[in-house]
């Protein structure tokens, strides 16, 4: 628990194991400590307080602290977190315990309600030593310390091990130590299972019936292929997760006491759906909307379906890689593989623990298969691999459409295609004499791209404008950007590009508009290029209390129902790339909340940004597609250069449409429009 607060996820976990009715059969070993304050008055006992004069202290070189002197905030408490400090340049100055700090491991069951210890381990901050929680040397001290403890209670080999993960997750490692920051690759984990595997009461068999991930991002194929010798199944979320819920280790704990001999596969599937039913309770206490996001998943690790879906894999990357590399530098190639990486399911990844991002593997597949006739034998095979592995998945309405197991991205075929790229550059001025042809009935715009204009483009989307007109006499005008769609008509076979503007509909807060950027785009359209399934996933720029945020929702088609998931901080030096959703503190909107819409106000060829009328929350926040306002819009065309990752994206001509009472009386291309008087008819 952070000072002056209540107590943090680890003691939330702790306390819902203390709930679960435990039968003779089941011991939980549980290593934990080191914390600031623990909220758990069982381990605040045992942990040293930390001096109340000191917030930080400097590392030596021989990776002792000596505390520094400075201002504490009210009630003696310390002010600052090492993780704090070093974020934001602290150097080697940290926030750390006494040194008689403790890292301690205990054994709770049925006979040792309190919490027995079996080990106190004073904390150095030294790195790659058994209390660095984040290295191969503190998870082999761990598990030769629960080697010991089984060699004691269970001598002729006669038990079933589990193995629960609960810390930061990247996808490509898991479980930072605040002090010595360090995190545990995955392939270090391989490691060190190897190293120790001699040391079970039954070395022969795999050590674990299922590895569980209480994790961010960790459902991914590389962790998938670490775990293979170690564990029958693996269990873990391809999302974030969020500290206070996403496990019930209450009722996980229940059902395992009831049938202790039960499968990984079974236990998974308890995981899962005792874990959905948690989220929704966490929901309603914190006010968040992490069940809408929930992904987990049981995944079977068995020798048979690991081989099959390596062999799968590795057969689609290496037939990838020859379409890669026959079209050398060829910019049509490129933009197909971008569109299908654009429409999968993506997963963030802290900038802290890994420089990648993750990508759902089936749904990638799939859409590279469908741009590829040459890769849909491949592809089909590593889809069917993917559902053979995926034993059970569950997942929120966000997230529908993954399939269990993602990939860090970029990698394999895909890095060849982007070295390809390297130093290459896009010209997309031509796009500027396209001609946009407006059909006023059916309410639609129509731009229609040549074979060559069509191969450059990574994708369309449109820009929505409201247009104000001047009140000083004369014929200038201003204009408020309202953001950007990707709901556009798709024929990219005639090369026809369509916005339709019949609906005159927007995102709304509480009947307010907001500013919106599609920030990852998981739709399936159907072969007229309409939004049939899935989800895109938004984020509009608000102030939040005066405070400037990010708030996520989600929009599922085809209805279009929107789904808030939470806000986001933005820093002033924020530069985080979005993905998809945050992977940092996510807040819910509450009653009494102000939320100010922020927008991007262009007079006389000049931007800046301004504040929209402050929104006060209610009960619950209203969101939802709502006819626009009276007035003028425009929708104009806007294309994405794939070069750029979208940062140049040029906005071209599009159509002018004047709003009345829900409905557009009259619709003009963009570039026949000076006044408002051309609307008029």
């Amino acid at each position: 628990a952070e000072p002056d607060r209540a107590p943090g996820d680890a003691t939330r976990s702790i306390k819902e194991v203390e709930k679960a009715t435990l039968s003779p059969n089941v011991k939980i070993f549980m290593q934990a400590g080191g914390t600031y304050i623990w909220g758990h008055e069982k381990f605040r006992d045992l942990n040293a307080k930390i001096q109340t004069d000191v917030t930080a202290y400097n590392r030596n070189d021989d990776g002792t602290f000596s505390p520094v002197q400075g201002t504490v905030l009210s009630g003696g408490k310390v002010s600052v977190y090492q993780w704090f400090l070093a974020s934001r340049g602290g150097g080697d100055t940290v926030a750390t315990p006494e040194i008689n700090g403790k890292v301690g491991r205990y054994v709770y069951d049925k006979n040792h309600r309190n919490w027995h210890a079996r080990e106190q381990l004073p904390i150095s901050g030294a790195k790659n030593i058994e209390t660095d929680m984040g290295s191969k040397a503190g998870l082999i001290s761990f598990l030769q310390a629960g080697q010991k403890l089984e060699q004691e209670l269970y001598p002729d080999g006669n038990v079933c091990r589990v193995l629960i993960l609960k810390d930061h997750g990247s996808g490509s490692s898991v479980c930072s130590d605040e002090y010595t920051k360090n995190i545990i690759p995955v392939d270090a984990i391989k490691e060190v299972f190897a190293e120790v595997q001699d040391g079970w009461t039954n070395p022969e068999e795999k050590p674990f019936e299922a590895v569980v991930f209480d994790a961010c991002l960790m459902s991914t194929y590389e962790t998938a292929i670490a775990l293979e010798d170690a564990a029958n199944y693996m269990v873990a979320s391809q999302e974030t997760t969020f500290g206070k819920g996403n496990f019930s280790y209450t009722e996980l704990l229940n059902e395992l006491s009831k049938n202790p001999s039960m499968s990984g596969k079974e236990l998974g599937k308890i995981i899962c759906n005792t874990g959905w039913k948690d989220t929704k309770i966490v929901d309603k206490d914190f006010g968040m909307n992490t069940n809408a996001v929930f992904t987990l998943s049981v995944i079977d690790l068995s020798k048979q379906k690991m081989d099959a879906l390596k062999t799968a894999y590795a057969n689609f990357n290496e037939k990838a890689t020859k379409v890669v590399q026959e079209n050398p530098g060829d910019i049509a190639t490129f933009v197909k593989f971008k569109n299908a990486a654009n429409v999968a399911e993506r997963y963030p990844s802290s900038k802290e623990f890994s420089k990648q991002w993750e990508m759902d593997l089936k749904t990638f597949t799939g859409n590279v298969s469908a741009n590829f006739p040459e890769l849909k034998e491949a592809g089909c095979d590593l889809v069917k691999a993917l559902d053979n592995s995926v034993v059970y998945n569950k997942r929120g309405d966000v997230l529908s459409r993954g399939g269990g197991l993602s990939k860090q991205f970029p990698t394999g075929f895909y890095s060849v295609l982007q070295n390809n790229m390297q130093g290459k550059s896009i010209d997309l001025s031509s796009l500027k004499d396209e001609i946009v042809e407006v059909d006023e009935e059916k309410k639609t715009a129509t731009i229609e791209l040549s074979e060559e204009d069509l191969s450059k483009v990574e994708s369309v989307r449109y820009q929505l404008i409201y247009v104000i007109p001047r009140n000083d006499g004369s014929e200038k005008m201003d204009a408020l950007l309202l953001g950007s769609d990707t709901d556009i008509e798709e024929n990219r076979p005639a090369g026809t590009f369509t916005i339709s503007f019949n609906s005159q509909k927007w995102v709304m807060l509480n009947e307010n508009p907001l500013l919106v950027q599609v920030v990852s785009d998981s739709t399936r359209k159907n072969k007229s290029g309409k939004k049939v399934d899935g989800n895109d996933i938004c984020v509009s720029p608000i102030l939040l209390n005066g405070e400037a945020y990010r708030l996520f929702f989600s929009r599922k088609y085809p209805n279009e129902k929107l789904t808030l998931i939470g806000a986001v901080p933005i820093s002033t030096d924020d530069k985080k790339p979005l993905a998809t959703l945050p992977s940092g503190e996510l807040k819910s909107l509450k009653k009494g909340d102000i939320v100010t819409p922020l927008y991007v106000y262009s007079k006389d060829e000049k931007a800046e940004w301004v504040k929209g009328n402050p929104i006060t929350i209610g009960d619950k926040p209203k969101m939802e597609m709502s006819t626009l306002q009276n007035g003028i819009f425009g929708y104009l065309f806007e294309f994405v250069n794939p070069i750029d990752d979208g940062k140049n994206a040029v906005a071209r001509e599009g159509a002018v449409v004047k709003i009345k009472k829900g409905k557009v009386v009259k619709a003009i291309p963009s570039d026949d429009f000076e006044s408002p008087g051309d609307l008029e008819g």
